[in-house]
């Protein structure tokens, strides 16, 4: 997820233009209508706290979300998500009801809008800090199947040591069927104290027959990033992009030079299955390495562009090799750093293409303590090219060995990319050099095909090490 965190709602002058819709008020209107045959006896005023709550995140949806909607439809998905809840949950209150409303509006814009209850904000705001209480996995709603879908895990976080899987499809939590859940319900079901059990039902990408798995919500700080020096080549894995990865990055790289004598022959930055997290976050990653370059734009609503450009921080790497690892799982911020890295011939990328998810989600806080995710903005690569529709491409495409075990390689990468017939030419990107692995890492290529489904081994991550130490990445790097 690719997010900006902002207080308040619109701009006056923007909030302004929304209230003089002449379908606004009537739709409005409908929604309080509607409101009383779902509970009935309620009295909803236009003062009423649950309908001020609404119709400010009705505006909000007209005068922020990245495309244009109508008042009409909006309550319909509202009137939906509303029932829905008065279904499962008879004796709903009039709040409750109303957030089911909101987010029955909200998830139906997209699949990464929805509304935030309290503890939910809460738990998104301990997440970008690095600590909160739960599993460590990243999940968003399967559109085949509807289940849920596992983005990511973290590394030693209780949903990884319990065997959860980056592509994993959630049937069940505690029991209750996932398909015909919202996100928001989703999150309400598996959240809680610390020290509960909740129990999963999952279907593996290449299984028949799910699978049980209890898990035990902790307490506990997410490492952005995970580091080593192999011989003196820095490997740097990030898991995640909040507020701490940037500077995390600066100092695994100062720790490992140190450990190397002075002197970092190159590095390795695995983006595998990274889920995103903070936009910002990803512009400082890239800048990093690119210095003071523009490392992403954004075109919202008006249509006009907003472009980011990295500090005036150098290279941290001061010029040497640097390879990036992606694969199907690699999304968001991750695809940011990635997409800037070879738009500016910074970095080779090794792998397969990455997930393909090109939207900024801004989170808005309501002054009830409550908050809105709702998609604001289109983002695009330095050269111009759409990352949501085309998602990332590497410089060597690289399988993923079937038979690796471990967090790095948890299934084969898939795709949520769109076909491309169905995208706008002229946001394709500039078709990246392509190598294979006979050119840049022959023995590992040899290796691979001669290994024994006992023997494990990381091939994206041995072709990068072998390309930077025999020299062949700087031949490669050549314009």
């Amino acid at each position: 997820m690719l997010m900006l965190l902002v207080s308040g709602l619109l701009p006056s002058a923007c909030a302004t233009a929304i209230d003089a819709r002449p379908d606004l008020q009537p739709a409005l209107d409908r929604y309080r209508y509607e409101f009383v045959k779902v509970h009935p006896g309620a009295v909803l005023p236009p003062s009423d706290p649950d309908y001020m709550l609404f119709a400010g995140a009705m505006r909000l949806v007209l005068g922020a979300y990245v495309n244009p909607t109508a008042p009409h439809l909006l309550v319909d998905r509202a009137l939906e998500g509303m029932w829905a809840r008065k279904e499962s949950e008879p004796d709903a209150s009039r709040h409750v009801l109303t957030e089911a409303a909101i987010d029955g509006m909200l998830s139906g814009l997209d699949p990464y809008s929805g509304f935030l209850d309290t503890e939910h904000v809460n738990n998104l705001r301990e997440q970008m800090h690095g600590e909160y209480a739960g599993f460590g996995m990243d999940v968003a709603m399967d559109d085949r199947t509807g289940l849920l879908r596992v983005v990511s895990s973290d590394k030693n976080s209780p949903a990884a040591r319990a065997g959860v899987r980056s592509g994993d499809l959630i049937v069940t939590i505690n029991g209750q069927q996932v398909r015909g859940l919202t996100l928001n319900d989703v999150a309400a079901r598996i959240r809680g104290p610390a020290g509960r059990a909740v129990d999963l039902q999952v279907l593996r990408p290449d299984g028949k027959s799910p699978v049980r798995i209890s898990m035990i919500r902790t307490v506990f700080k997410v490492r952005p990033l995970l580091y080593r020096l192999d011989g003196d080549i820095a490997y740097v894995s990030i898991a995640y992009f909040n507020e701490q990865t940037a500077q995390s990055l600066s100092e695994a790289i100062e720790t490992m030079r140190l450990q190397a004598g002075g002197r970092l022959a190159g590095a390795v930055l695995d983006l595998r299955n990274n889920p995103g997290g903070l936009l910002e976050q990803g512009i400082k990653v890239a800048g990093r390495f690119l210095g003071p370059a523009e490392i992403v734009s954004t075109r919202g609503r008006a249509a006009a562009t907003q472009r980011y450009r990295a500090g005036d921080s150098n290279d941290v790497l001061h010029g040497a090799p640097l390879v990036v690892l992606i694969n199907g799982f690699s999304s968001s911020s991750s695809e940011i750093v990635a997409g800037a890295l070879q738009d500016y011939r910074r970095a080779l990328l090794l792998g397969t293409r990455s997930y393909g998810k090109g939207t900024v989600q801004t989170v808005f806080w309501l002054p009830t303590g409550e908050g809105i995710r709702l998609t604001t903005a289109h983002y695009f690569r330095p050269s111009g090219a759409s990352v949501e529709c085309f998602g990332i491409s590497p410089n060597v495409e690289i399988m993923p060995t079937p038979h690796m075990k471990g967090p790095l390689n948890p299934a084969p990468a898939v795709t949520a990319l769109p076909d491309h017939a169905a995208c706008d030419p002229t946001t394709a990107p500039p078709p990246p050099q392509r190598w294979s692995m006979a050119d840049l890492c022959p023995e590992i290529a040899r290796a691979a095909s001669g290994t024994t489904p006992d023997v494990v081994l990381d091939v994206p991550l041995e072709c990068a090490l072998a390309t930077i130490r025999t020299g062949r990445m700087m031949t490669a790097a050549q314009p």
